[in-house]
């Protein structure tokens, strides 16, 4: 549910810099070329848009990639509680807290690197 009003969220505060830039940028657009009605309507609405992509999608890979999943996915790599990975079968996983204020820590394999899952940080 916590990831359902975040990305509500995103989107509503992106689409109200969008609504604002469109219009500009349609005008310049048909009105002649106007540059500076390019320029800022361009950048009200593809700023925007580019931030809600990236957040929408790091989101859905938190979401996504949690520990119940990789239980499910890759099972052979689970035993109890002992997590190894499973693109070379290291058995040494190291957490890191991700920054940017994401609140997730990811689970990764010390020897190749790979991301195995992520969970939230516990506050």
């Amino acid at each position: 549910m916590k990831y359902t009003f975040q990305k509500i969220f995103i989107v509503l505060f992106c689409s109200v810099f969008v609504m604002i830039g469109a219009p500009s940028l349609i005008n310049a657009i048909q009105g002649g070329g106007n540059l500076f009605g390019l320029v800022w309507g361009g950048m009200f609405v593809f700023i925007p848009l580019s931030i809600a992509i990236f957040w929408l999608r790091q989101l859905s890979r938190f979401q996504k990639m949690t520990y119940v999943w990789y239980k499910t996915v890759y099972a052979d790599n689970v035993q109890g509680n002992k997590v190894s990975c499973f693109v070379c079968g290291n058995d040494s996983i190291h957490v890191r807290a991700l920054m940017n204020k994401t609140f997730h820590r990811e689970h990764f394999c010390t020897q190749c690197g790979k991301t195995l899952y992520y969970s939230p940080e516990q506050g």
